[in-house]
């Protein structure tokens, strides 16, 4: 009987230059060499059922990141887990394994702590604007016009060092947007201007729990 396990994993360090396409690729090395026991398609190019919620953008670290594995017969969750940390390579651990709750369809947003080389007042100054307008690119490959405030309402801005530490839950889905939206809002050209480090906290649903 198939079933399909839900893996909670970190991407951090070194990771977080890996693509998602690559993601895939090492997933699908690493439950190979792992022998979990993966339910592949059928026809002519099979390949394991492996989905991923909310993609991570390149660069950014996660937390408590989301994989579906589906399995053709039943291991213990904490042998998938123990299996799976033996073959990740470095900057990846798997936190945990669960049967799946909640639907893909169910996930809303997400927090992240936004970090910045920058002092806090500038940061501060930007979010007390009406409106923080930005070009954001379309999934039809256009550039429209997008007002980020209301995303962004109730961040959280404090001092981080010499910098300054963003904690803020935005919108993932049809209306996602992108913590480094906030970067092009302060007119920089680049991550490395302010050196933005991105952390994806966790997932999470539309009552605010967790979606895994």
């Amino acid at each position: 009987m198939l079933r399909t396990v839900r893996v909670v994993f970190s991407k951090t360090g070194r990771a977080r230059f890996i693509s998602h396409l690559d993601l895939v690729r090492t997933m699908t090395r690493v439950v190979r060499r792992a022998e979990i026991p993966l339910w592949y398609t059928e026809g002519f190019n099979r390949h394991p059922y492996l989905t991923f919620a909310a993609p991570l953008s390149l660069g950014f670290e996660g937390l408590r990141e989301s994989m579906d594995l589906r399995l053709e017969e039943d291991m213990p969750y904490d042998e998938l887990v123990a299996r799976l940390n033996t073959a990740l390579p470095e900057g990846f651990e798997a936190i945990s394994a669960a049967e799946a709750v909640h639907k893909v369809g169910a996930l809303t947003a997400a927090r992240y702590r936004l970090r910045f080389d920058c002092p806090p007042e500038k940061i501060t100054a930007l979010l007390a604007q009406p409106e923080i307008l930005v070009e954001k690119r379309t999934k039809k490959k256009t550039m429209k016009t997008l007002d980020i405030r209301p995303a962004f309402a109730d961040a959280q801005v404090s001092a981080y060092g010499e910098g300054t530490k963003v904690t803020v839950t935005l919108p993932v889905g049809n209306d996602t947007v992108n913590p480094s939206l906030l970067l092009q809002a302060l007119g920089a050209t680049s991550d490395e201007e302010y050196h933005l480090r991105v952390l994806r906290l966790d997932l999470l649903t539309a009552d605010g729990k967790s979606f895994c």
